[in-house]
Formats: C-alpha cells, sequence, structure tokens
C-alpha cells in the first residue's frame, strides 16, 4: 500500500456560535497571492453546511480547509498527490505541508483569536478506501511507518494513537501528544 491521499487535521477549540467568515478572506488572499508556493485554483465556501467542510482551498497537490466535522472544528489538510517514499516519509511530509499551511494561518492577522489550535491533538487518516480499508491486514502493513513518522513528529514515546474503531469509516487515527503546547514543538529533533 502506497497512499496518496492523507488527511491531516490539527483540532481546535471553539465556541459553539463560531463563524468561519474570516476564512473567506485569508483563502481567498491566499488563492490570488502568487507569492505562495502551493498551486491554489478555488475556493468553496460550505459553511451553510453544519459540521461540514467550512470553508475549503483547493489545490493540485492538495486542500487546506477549516473543517467543522466530528470529532470538532480545525485546520485540515488533504494532501491528494505528489507523495513518494515509505509510509513513514508521506506521512512526515504531510505534517510538514500541514504545518507550511497552518503557520502563516495563524499569523494572519483575520485569524479568529476565539480558534484556538490544540498542538497536540491530532486526526489522521487515509482517503482512500479501496486501496487502505479498514482492516486488520491495512493496520499491520500501514501502522509501523505511521509510528515511526509519529516519532519523528512528536518524539518517540510522547505521544498515544487510536485507531478508528468503524470499519465503514476510513482508516485512521486519533492521535494526542500532551507535551506539546505549540505547533513550533513538533518534529523535536
Amino acid at each position: 500500500m502506497d497512499p496518496q491521499r492523507i488527511n491531516l487535521k490539527l483540532l481546535a477549540a471553539a465556541p459553539p456560535d463560531f463563524s468561519v467568515d474570516s476564512f473567506l478572506a485569508i483563502f481567498g488572499r491566499w488563492r490570488t497571492d502568487a507569492a505562495n508556493p502551493a498551486a491554489w485554483f478555488d475556493l468553496a465556501d460550505y459553511a451553510h453546511m453544519p459540521k461540514g467542510a467550512g470553508v475549503v482551498l483547493v489545490g493540485k497537490q492538495g486542500n487546506f480547509s477549516i473543517d467543522l466535522g466530528d470529532p470538532g472544528p480545525g485546520l485540515l489538510y488533504c494532501g491528494k498527490q505528489d507523495y513518494s517514499g515509505s509510509v513513514e516519509e508521506r506521512i512526515a511530509e504531510t505534517f510538514q505541508r500541514c504545518l507550511a499551511l497552518v503557520k502563516p494561518m495563524l499569523a494572519e492577522p483575520e485569524y479568529p483569536a476565539a480558534l484556538n489550535v490544540q498542538p497536540g491533538s491530532w486526526e489522521l487518516s487515509i482517503n482512500d478506501r479501496l486501496d487502505s480499508p479498514n482492516t486488520d491486514a491495512t493496520d499491520q502493513e500501514l501502522r509501523p511507518g505511521i509510528s515511526a513518522a509519529l516519532d519523528t513528529v512528536f518524539g518517540a514515546g510522547a505521544y498515544s494513537m487510536e485507531r478508528e474503531p468503524d470499519p465503514q469509516k476510513r482508516y485512521g487515527f486519533s492521535i494526542r501528544a500532551s507535551q506539546i503546547t505549540a505547533v513550533d514543538d513538533l518534529f523535536p529533533g
């Protein structure tokens, strides 16, 4: 299995009346910014859907969004292509791609103060149910590489990972690292 579609969501805390409107301005500017290295080509507003995609910036290599779906709000990177190497390398690269978007997002003047990212709380899934179904066989093949990547991102033994138990859902994990208090704490060395 060589996952190409890897989703990574950095969870955040937000009040029940949280609005994603500020992301329209930020993503609108990012989409037309020639200095941005990502090739963004569309912007979609799904804020009208409860617990939905929120606002999505669509790119060739991946999408980036403010996502309101379960298990809670967060910044979601959906990698779509251009991965190579081992499973470990692909997962680590997904974290790098995601963080390359999260860090400037947090620095945006319009970034809503009410959305507090939780740097130690992540959701990881493989968005390919045909190639990587949520089965024990998939887990036996992919977990060692995922664990090795998480050792690099959070530090060996500094996190927990809980597999999605529902075989009807995508193969993935809830990842928690209680010692991570800032985005810059990731990839400790």
